[in-house]
């Protein structure tokens, strides 16, 4: 698991940095503003960096698409994501109870292990397809293990996580306490994220926009998301390790997801 983290630049931090005194919030389905949540198709271009000043190592467009349906005769949310670079190097179809934003279904691929991940959350069941090479059992046997044990308490689903900062109540200081289980990944944890404060960023047009900053992260890396006031959209990421530079992620204006 810790080779794909790495390979994927995801930050890796310790959920025992704590949160901060005073205004913490545990999250929970009556927190999150479900019924706001926008639909459509976006885009986002994920460029890493070794500093800030450097030009880009690797780049890669990541396309979403989140739309209401009906699944198993429930309301729900569905969400695509495609990873491209010079080859499609992810995918993801994750279904959510849109009730409670609880995960119903996580099929997800990563190039870096050649085959599908599919987790049930109906039936508490994981399985696997091949694409270019089998999962090994003992791979097998650990997915499924961390799958039933991610229901001993509500948990979100750590893959969308730039959905979820689209519909939490914001207050300056306020710290969210996320039990974030992110499949196929290592078994739920809560992570502390904090608002601290507010900050400025320049639109296409040449104008402003205000938006909440979110921060996460301890001695060895932050993650810090700029979410738009007015429309709750993540526009901005930053994420900064010691070990390995820069990676940011930027909401485009125009969506790159094929049309429907």
């Amino acid at each position: 698991m810790k080779y794909i983290l790495s390979m994927l630049f995801l930050v890796s931090i310790s959920s025992s940095a704590g949160a901060q005194k005073g205004d913490t919030l545990h999250v929970q389905p009556t927190d999150l503003n479900i019924k706001g949540l926008q639909t459509g198709d976006y885009s986002y271009l994920i460029v890493r960096q070794k500093a800030l000043d450097s030009p880009a190592t690797s780049m890669i467009l990541a396309k979403m698409s989140v739309e209401r349906k009906t699944y198993h005769d429930k309301p729900a949310i569905i969400v695509r994501q495609q990873w491209d670079r010079d080859s499609v190097i992810h995918k993801a179809y994750t279904v959510f109870d849109a009730r409670d934003f609880s995960t119903l279904l996580h099929d997800t691929y990563w190039g870096a292990y050649g085959f599908d991940m599919i987790f049930d959350f109906e039936t508490r069941k994981f399985d696997a397809k091949k694409v270019i090479r089998d999962i090994p059992d003992s791979m097998r046997t650990s997915l499924q293990q961390e799958l039933a044990g991610s229901f001993e308490k509500y948990n979100l689903n750590w893959h969308d996580d730039l959905i979820i900062y689209s519909m939490l109540p914001y207050k300056e200081n306020r710290t969210f306490m996320i039990n974030y289980y992110d499949p196929g990944f290592g078994k739920p944890v809560e992570v502390p994220y904090t608002v601290t404060g507010s900050g400025l960023l320049t639109d296409r047009g040449g104008v402003q926009v205000d938006c909440w900053t979110l921060e996460h992260g301890d001695e060895n890396g932050v993650e810090k998301f700029w979410i738009s006031k007015k429309t709750r959209e993540v526009l901005k990421e930053e994420d900064h390790g010691k070990t390995w530079g820069y990676r940011f992620k930027y909401k485009l204006g125009v969506s790159s997801f094929p049309a429907m």
